[in-house]
């Protein structure tokens, strides 16, 4: 059984696979952006652009977030990619640019809580849940609309697909079929495309 780990900044163990993706990070955002989203935009080793969004706690000053955060945004729309949210302290903004969005977004490392969880469902997002989660939260979720991933961890991934299959009552291989369906419904790709064995 191979298990999708939606997002991580750390090489992959046996039995994981991850679907490719590029952007720019908040943290990350500098003069030169443009250019660098220009060689995203011309890259054909991605399925997913992000992680992107806004941060009100990083130093990249929240302006120019905003701006290559749009123009991501554009570029997701113009060539019909999902996107993958990183959000701090900006929901409500993230949520407004959301609202004009035609493409799938996912917000990563989801630590909300149900009342959170519940505003971004309502609004069409996928959740991704990494190692330091709400486990009410995860439990509120719809199968249907989730992921798992370890991030800037360096855990497998296997003991959140476990702690999250007891949680939502199925096993884990249950779940990690679900997975797998939900990353076919966001890429519009087959599991076996996306690097399911």
């Amino acid at each position: 059984m191979t298990l999708l780990n939606l997002h991580t900044h750390t090489p992959l163990p046996a039995g994981e696979h991850a679907i490719s993706s590029r952007g720019l990070h908040p943290w990350h955002v500098d003069a030169h952006w443009a250019d660098r989203l220009a060689a995203i935009a011309a890259a054909t080793d991605w399925l997913i652009l992000g992680e992107c969004g806004l941060d009100k706690l990083c130093q990249t000053p929240y302006s120019l977030q905003t701006t290559a955060f749009e123009a991501q945004i554009a570029l997701s729309e113009a060539m019909h990619k999902p996107v993958l949210i990183h959000c701090v302290h900006a929901m409500d903004d993230v949520l407004r640019l959301h609202a004009r969005a035609t493409q799938p977004w996912v917000w990563h490392g989801f630590r909300g809580k149900p009342e959170m969880l519940r505003q971004l469902l309502r609004a069409g997002f996928h959740v991704s849940f990494g190692p330091r989660h709400n486990t009410e939260s995860l439990a509120a979720c719809p199968t249907d609309r989730l992921f798992l991933e370890t991030d800037d961890t360096a855990l497998p991934i296997l003991p959140l697909y476990e702690q999250a299959a007891a949680v939502k009552g199925l096993t884990p291989s249950q779940l990690a079929a679900s997975i797998w369906h939900n990353a076919e419904v966001l890429t519009g790709l087959p599991a076996s495309a996306l690097g399911k064995a």
